[in-house]
């Protein structure tokens, strides 16, 4: 079943045509990748998705309503949730106070214990500030305030930039299991090959226009399309 659907999406930066006539579709409980090279529109589509950023043309419905038109506010409450590539940790108070504010406009937000079920790193370090944490941490942080307002949808923007390798894979993990647990997830990663292992699906974007939209499997069996796109091999 199709949870979000977006057609002939048109986004403009000021005068600048930034996407083009881009079209994707996301289905319930799937983990969806969005590549592309720097510079090829993804977050730029993400926060059209998310309501921070208003197509100039096209539309977007979310669980079969129409979005394009909402606020970004408006759009989280009904469970589209963005995680932004600069985590936003607020760095002056706690773990647990940074997730209780999550909550404070969520309808039905979920139970402190399910989240740190989820994350128990974030269990031990709920007392300390978010200035306190490691990257790998904030981000933890950041996934699990848009999983405590019982996100449909997450979008996740760059979530394993600058992180180590075993951190990396924790948070893979943690992104499968949501997954298992019926979220669904579009991620936008650099890292190519993490985001193939752990995506279902994927699209890819070259200066705003999508080139390539398939399984994962299908991306690796066209080396010529990725070494084009990616500069990598498969």
């Amino acid at each position: 079943m199709s949870l979000l659907s977006a057609e002939r999406i048109n986004t403009y930066y000021g005068d600048s045509h930034i996407l083009f006539d881009v079209s994707v579709e996301i289905h319930e409980n799937e983990v969806v990748a969005l590549l592309g090279r720097n510079g090829a529109g993804k977050s730029t589509l993400l926060k059209t998705l998310a309501g921070a950023l208003s197509p100039k043309s096209g539309s977007i419905e979310f669980a079969g309503m129409p979005i394009h038109d909402k606020p970004a506010h408006e759009i989280a409450r009904q469970g589209l949730q963005l995680v932004p590539e600069e985590r936003r940790v607020i760095g002056g108070i706690t773990v647990h106070e940074n997730l209780k504010l999550a909550t404070m406009t969520a309808a039905k937000p979920l139970s402190y214990e399910e989240i740190y079920r989820t994350f128990p790193r974030l269990y031990e370090r709920r007392n300390n500030k978010g200035r306190e944490l490691s990257g790998g941490e904030q981000q933890m942080v950041a996934i699990a305030r848009a999983m405590i307002r019982d996100a449909r949808l997450i979008l996740l923007d760059e979530p394993f930039e600058g992180l180590a390798p075993l951190i990396v894979r924790d948070l893979m993990q943690v992104c499968q299991e949501l997954a298992k647990q019926g979220r669904t997830i579009l991620v936008v990663e650099q890292n190519v090959a993490a985001a193939l292992s752990m995506a279902s699906r994927c699209y890819l974007l070259n200066t705003g226009h999508i080139v390539f939209g398939g399984t994962s499997e299908e991306l690796r069996a066209r080396p010529e399309i990725m070494n084009r796109y990616l500069g990598v091999a498969a």
